[in-house]
């Protein structure tokens, strides 16, 4: 080891600082990454993605080499205008393609594909969807014991999310020609999922979840003309973000999610809008909600959205 003296003189000859020779740096940035990924946290679960933004900008300076801070930049961008960010998204994309960490190259090549698709790329997106390889689940095949137990029960947990984004896709493509009964049925099915992973109640967070499928469902019916059915699938969704507005963590009872705990803190929001807020304005505008203006629980049901919001 050196006498200490020489350390500067030893940091000068290599042109750098006796921080980075005792280490000192590496620390520093841990520390302070630590910071940012908190901060980061706490911002998308408020919803408040552009000063999220701005804190991933402030590190992104600091560290412009840091794949965890381009990784959230990335998203970020995505969240607020995919489009007019879109040549940052692909250069910051292409630049995490590179990674070594499974999750950051993987994320790169879901927003190239995302992204192409929106600057209307289609063959470009195609290629890098085509890349990303069928979702089989192979930890299931090697993990033992109580990791095995828990990894199967977050599946089944995790499979709402998948199915209510593949039910969203599938309703709204024009050519599958779908009636608004055929989409009713569609989303009443999905619907039933849930109830049947979750067979105690014990929906916890996809209260969210299962408010926006009561609210798509009520959508279908007035389309078709069955206001009753709308207006009862209105006040299920009230209950359920009722429940949401309350919702801070649960402990699953249900048999195939058992044991599992699941916190708020862990979820992100899209807005810093409620949905009750978001729902309100869907009611309020939305040329389908009209047939329902003249019945008296409809109000009821605008008058409980304000009272969530």
């Amino acid at each position: 080891m050196p006498d200490i003296t020489l350390l500067p003189h030893i940091a000068s000859f290599y042109d750098t600082t006796v921080d980075f020779l005792l280490g000192c740096d590496s620390i520093r940035k841990q520390e302070d990454m630590a910071v940012f990924k908190e901060k980061a946290q706490v911002l998308i679960n408020q919803g408040k993605r552009r000063e999220r933004l701005e804190l991933c900008r402030a590190y992104q300076k600091k560290y412009p080499n840091d794949e965890s801070v381009m990784f959230e930049l990335m998203h970020d961008l995505f969240s607020l205008d995919s489009i007019g960010n879109g040549d940052e998204i692909i250069s910051i994309a292409n630049r995490l393609l590179n990674s070594n960490n499974t999750e950051y190259h993987f994320g790169a090549v879901q927003m190239l594909a995302f992204t192409h698709s929106k600057l209307e790329n289609y063959d470009v997106a195609v290629k890098y969807a085509r890349s990303i390889p069928a979702n089989r689940d192979i930890l299931r095949s090697v993990l033992k014991g109580e990791e095995l137990v828990e990894h199967c029960k977050w599946y089944f947990w995790r499979v709402c999310d998948d199915m209510y984004a593949t039910e969203n896709r599938l309703t709204q493509c024009a050519e599958a020609s779908y009636t608004a009964e055929d989409r009713h049925k569609i989303r009443k099915a999905i619907y039933d999922i849930f109830n049947v992973i979750f067979s105690d109640g014990d929906f916890g967070f996809w209260e969210e979840r299962l408010a926006r499928i009561c609210r798509d469902m009520a959508r279908s019916s007035a389309e078709s003309g069955k206001n009753d059915r709308a207006i009862s699938e209105l006040e299920e969704m009230c209950k359920h973000l009722e429940k949401f507005k309350d919702f801070k963590s649960i402990d699953h009872t249900s048999t195939l999610v058992k044991g599992l705990h699941y916190d708020i803190s862990q979820s992100g929001k899209r807005s810093e809008e409620s949905l009750a807020k978001v729902i309100l304005c869907d009611l309020n505008e939305n040329s389908r909600f009209k047939c329902l203006e003249n019945d008296d629980r409809f109000a009821s049901i605008k008058s409980k959205l304000e009272a969530l919001v």
